[in-house]
């Protein structure tokens, strides 16, 4: 049930933004979520059903949840290589060394919401 409490959190962050705007109706919320992040173990099914349980009788109500993946820049401590990592497995690229440093991106971010007239 964590997906059902993060998406709380969207809804919220979506309903802020949105405050003070009288007409249209959202149709889009987009995320942008770290590759790395364990949200994207769930299937999206999963995380739309968690959104739409979150958003009701709220100005997300009905809307859509689109997620777009953010790769994670990595750079290797052995060999100095950099590379955008997308799997939960973290190893360098070019070596295989497991000793690298990860850029520090937020987990999730509310990137964009569509409001339709």
């Amino acid at each position: 049930m964590h997906e059902v409490h993060l998406m709380s959190q969207v809804v919220k962050s979506v309903e802020q933004a949105l405050r003070g705007i009288e007409t249209g109706k959202l149709s889009v919320v987009r995320l942008r979520v770290s590759a790395l992040s364990h949200l994207l173990s769930h299937d999206l099914s999963s995380l739309q059903s968690a959104f739409e349980m979150a958003s009701l009788g709220t100005t997300a109500e009905g809307a859509t949840l689109d997620i777009v993946t953010v790769p994670v820049s990595a750079s290797c401590r052995r060999c100095g290589a950099t590379s955008n990592l997308c799997l939960a497995d973290i190893a360098c690229e070019v070596c295989g060394a497991r000793d690298i440093d990860l850029a520090t991106v937020p987990e999730v971010v509310v990137h964009e919401v569509v409001v339709t007239e």
